[in-house]
């Protein structure tokens, strides 16, 4: 009797720790994952010794709050996570709050999908609907291709991802794709060399694309791509564009550096949201930098941008009468302010629109003198440590000239 009551208060000793413990930290410690392009599914996934080596393997293995830590080299051996009528998903996500990132920033892993069929769709990475709180970091995706497909994507969010440091890179897709019910974040991202010959999957390889209920853009660069930088046509939620570029859009799309929502033929929200896009900068792109694209309402507030050489226009601000009457129209609702302009043309401002302190007011005297450096290519220079945006002079005002205040520079 005394062993069993000994026992007895053991036991809830045990208990009472342990509970103790998860009211003061919250939850019990989380657990972490690895995988390698050398490991094994039949691995424990516990340490990098003995990682897994696929992420699919990885997700079931992990539990909310848990980490899956990605080991350097090259990704190249996959199966298909899931498919339907019109996708092969390689990488599906269905658990929640699960961090995906390099093991370190030394030695960035990076997935090449070259050899993925393209009997479908391809998605390279599938963030379900529901699903919430993925968070990828510091690695790299490249090859995703598309065959006769209409598009493929590098990432496709349906639920709510975070990713940060991530570049899309040398595929035949859409390189960051928010669609349906996604939200979520982008921040310090590149999307590049996003192109194909097929002309129909061509006008849908965007770097970023913003279709669903909103999502925020920050420190992001797009170059190259065979449709347009940013875009956000169809988007039922407000996105946010701060301190990102959007240069070199020449392959054949629509070309648009920044092009802010509209509907084409799609249903418009009862609400239509407004942008927001600031100290962003548009160069070099076949159309234009900033877009309002047929907007039947106002697009953004467009505050401290700087455009330069856009072939269609620096700005146009092109929209509709109203969600029913298609009739476009000079934006008479949109709102600048501080923006900056040089070598290229201002289009589709018209009456109610709020422009103030814009370089292409009479209290401007816009030269090239204003400038430090016209070299766009700038804007494509290796990122500096933790992935910040590498430190440019291209269209930067000289001290002490009148544009200094106003501009991507402008605090």
């Amino acid at each position: 009797m005394k062993n069993n009551l000994a026992l007895l208060k053991y036991f809830f000793a045990t208990f009472m720790c342990a509970f103790l413990f998860l009211f003061f930290n919250g939850t019990a410690h989380a657990a972490d994952w690895y995988i390698s392009p050398s490991g094994s599914d039949s691995n424990a996934g516990t340490s990098t010794s003995a990682p897994f080596k696929s992420l699919m393997k990885a997700q079931d293995a992990a539990s909310e709050g848990d980490t899956v830590y990605i080991m350097g080299g090259t990704y190249n051996d996959f199966s298909v996570a899931a498919t339907d009528s019109n996708y092969n998903y390689v990488h599906q996500f269905t658990k929640s709050n699960i961090t995906y990132r390099a093991y370190t920033s030394k030695d960035v892993p990076v997935f090449d999908f070259s050899n993925c069929s393209t009997d479908k769709r391809v998605a390279a990475f599938h963030v379900k609907s529901g699903v919430t709180g993925v968070y990828f970091l510091c690695f790299k995706v490249t090859g995703v291709p598309v065959g006769s497909q209409k598009q493929s994507e590098c990432f496709r969010i349906e639920g709510n991802a975070t990713m940060n440091q991530i570049t899309c890179y040398n595929s035949n897709a859409n390189g960051f794709y928010f669609c349906n019910n996604g939200t979520g974040t982008c921040v310090k991202c590149d999307a590049y060399n996003l192109y194909t010959s097929n002309s129909t999957s061509n006008s849908n390889t965007d770097g970023f694309g913003a279709h669903a209920k909103g999502v925020t853009f920050s420190y992001c660069r797009a170059w190259s791509c065979g449709d347009d930088g940013f875009d956000c046509i169809t988007s039922k939620g407000s996105n946010t564009y701060e301190y990102c570029w959007a240069y070199n859009m020449n392959m054949g799309g629509d070309s648009n550096g920044f092009k802010i929502v509209g509907y084409g033929t799609g249903t418009v929200p009862d609400t239509v949201p407004v942008h927001t896009v600031t100290h962003c900068i548009a160069a070099n792109n076949a159309s234009n930098g900033f877009y309002a694209n047929h907007q039947p309402g106002q697009a953004a507030n467009w505050t401290y941008n700087t455009a330069y050489g856009n072939s269609g226009a620096n700005y146009n601000m092109l929209e509709r009468v109203s969600a029913t009457d298609s009739t476009d129209i000079a934006g008479t609702r949109e709102f600048l302010r501080c923006n900056i302009s040089y070598n290229g043309s201002i289009k589709n401002i018209g009456s109610g629109t709020k422009v103030g302190s814009c370089s292409w007011n009479s209290s401007y005297n816009c030269t090239a003198d204003d400038f430090v450096s016209f070299d766009a290519s700038q804007l494509t220079a290796a990122r500096g440590s933790n992935g910040t945006l590498p430190t440019i002079t291209f269209m930067q005002p000289v001290s002490g000239s009148d544009l200094e205040d106003i501009g991507y520079y402008a605090d």
